[in-house]
């Protein structure tokens, strides 16, 4: 066993035991593993560019590790980002064509007026923005970003990436079935917005003018609830990275806590800033989970590496833009109400701590957790029967 003075993902024991028989191997995310006579065939597979989270094994351990712990792997590794590199790249030219025709087609509608294809203009422009960014400017950036790594990835420099290494493998291997149930309650919310007219957002949405009059409980439903498809995409795929990693590390009582008070800080905002226009989406309670990770992890800095910490910067860094570009259909009150409270919440509960050691469960987390996971179901439930009612 290691030292309780190291990380979980640093520990020899944050990895399985490796598998019988045969002396080399790969076990890829979901646990399909692949067993090889001898290091080259390894080497082989690896350079092929398949599983880009992947465990081996070889002789020389008895547990599983990260490919960039074995020195001897360096010309392996860097052939293989460089297939992660074109893989990106070819596919952001592939989309490009597609979403790049889509968004000039939505920003010439909305000088033209009408609806196109039955949309609302600013919708189908929404539409269009993001599923550019999603669909090809974020695997461009995820090429720029590894050509940048590689042209310092030098023989001399990979033991310097094996902690970031482990822990994003030790991050995909955890479960999390708390931030798994929110996603479900979204989904079903948002499934039985497909069947609803108008996406019942006259029924369940933040409509500002309505909670004025009384209706309180909008302030919760209205989170669960988008606008379209790719907007409940977009804010889904978010909710699970962020969400796992408050979970994972701060564990769920604190991934509840923080939503319910994302969702009660953004909508306070969006309602003091912006109190005409209609809200929906999750997208507070992403930003809620990013305001939280960043003060926790700048409380807890042993607990991660720095290079993980800087990605968060990176998805701030991208939300600031979104909202500057998209300022006129984009809920930027929300998106910073959330923010806020989910910073505030990390700050006042957590001490500044050098230990590499996740937090202790407390009594009073555990009923706050269970609590706040009681009322984000409910509220996502009553959402439902509003529209459905």
């Amino acid at each position: 066993m290691s030292a309780p003075s190291l990380p979980a993902w640093a520990r020899e024991e944050a990895f399985a035991a490796k598998p019988e028989g045969a002396p080399y191997g790969v076990v890829e995310t979901g646990g399909k593993e692949f067993p090889f006579k001898s290091f080259e065939e390894l080497k082989s597979y690896l350079q092929s560019g398949k599983g880009r989270l992947a465990l081996i094994w070889v002789p020389e351990c008895e547990r599983l590790l990260a490919p960039e712990e074995v020195p001897e792997m360096y010309e392996t590794l860097k052939k293989r980002r460089w297939i992660f590199v074109q893989e990106d790249e070819d596919e952001a030219r592939r989309t490009l064509a597609f979403t790049g025709v889509g968004l000039l087609y939505a920003l010439y509608s909305c000088f033209q007026g009408g609806r196109p294809l039955g949309f609302d203009r600013v919708d189908f422009l929404v539409i269009w923005i993001f599923a550019f960014l999603y669909f090809t400017a974020r695997p461009w950036w995820e090429a720029s970003k590894l050509r940048r790594g590689l042209r310092s990835f030098e023989q001399g420099s990979l033991a310097e990436e094996v902690p970031e290494a482990r822990f994003d493998l030790w991050m995909g291997a955890q479960r999390t079935l708390i931030t798994l149930l929110l996603l479900a309650v979204l989904g079903l919310v948002g499934l039985t917005q497909f069947f609803t007219s108008g996406l019942g957002i006259e029924e369940a949405g933040l409509v500002k003018e309505r909670y004025a009059w009384g209706e309180s409980w909008r302030l919760f439903t209205g989170a669960f609830l988008h606008g379209n498809v790719i907007h409940f995409i977009l804010n889904g795929s978010a909710l699970w990275y962020l969400g796992r990693r408050v979970e994972i590390l701060a564990r769920w009582p604190h991934l509840t806590a923080v939503f319910f008070m994302s969702v009660v800080g953004a909508g306070w905002a969006s309602i003091a800033w912006m109190p005409v226009q209609t809200s929906v989406g999750v997208s507070g309670v992403v930003c809620g989970l990013l305001g939280f990770l960043l003060v926790f992890e700048t409380l807890h800095r042993p607990l991660v590496p720095r290079p993980a910490r800087r990605r968060l910067l990176g998805i701030l860094g991208s939300l600031v833009v979104v909202g500057f570009v998209g300022f006129r259909f984009i809920d930027n009150a929300a998106h910073f109400g959330g923010l806020v409270a989910g910073a505030i919440y990390a700050a006042l509960v957590f001490p500044s701590s050098s230990s590499p050691q996740r937090p202790v469960i407390l009594k009073r987390d555990w009923l706050v957790g269970g609590v706040a996971l009681l009322l984000v179901i409910l509220s996502g439930v009553f959402a439902i029967l509003m529209m459905i009612g």
